[in-house]
């Protein structure tokens, strides 16, 4: 019975981290904009053009990410459907970490 109620408590409190630590939609916001800082900061290309080329693709795709996100709001996790360069992204949001799914097309 001890073991249960060990259980059970350990259980409400790993739900109640996850609820009070769930990621909102303005985290995201922050994190697609650190990310793509630090891609463009690592751009890839042997010569300036090709550096320049992949810091645009890189900010454009940041930006139709921006533009186009709806933010679900799950008890203990966040969803985000997303579009960019004709795609459709979908990140899931626990415990302050942005995670992107693979796309299963």
């Amino acid at each position: 019975m001890k073991k249960l109620i060990r259980s059970v408590l350990f259980l409400l409190v790993i739900a109640g981290a996850l609820f009070v630590f769930k990621p909102t939609s303005s985290d995201f916001e922050t994190w697609v904009k650190k990310e793509g800082v630090e891609k463009r900061g690592n751009a890839k290309g042997e010569n300036i053009v090709e550096k320049l080329v992949d810091k645009g693709v890189t900010t454009a795709t940041q930006l139709q990410i921006l533009a186009t996100y709806r933010y679900t709001d799950n008890k203990v996790f966040a969803i985000v459907d997303a579009h960019a360069n004709g795609e459709k992204m979908q990140f899931v949001g626990i415990a302050t970490l942005w995670l992107q799914l693979p796309n299963i097309d």
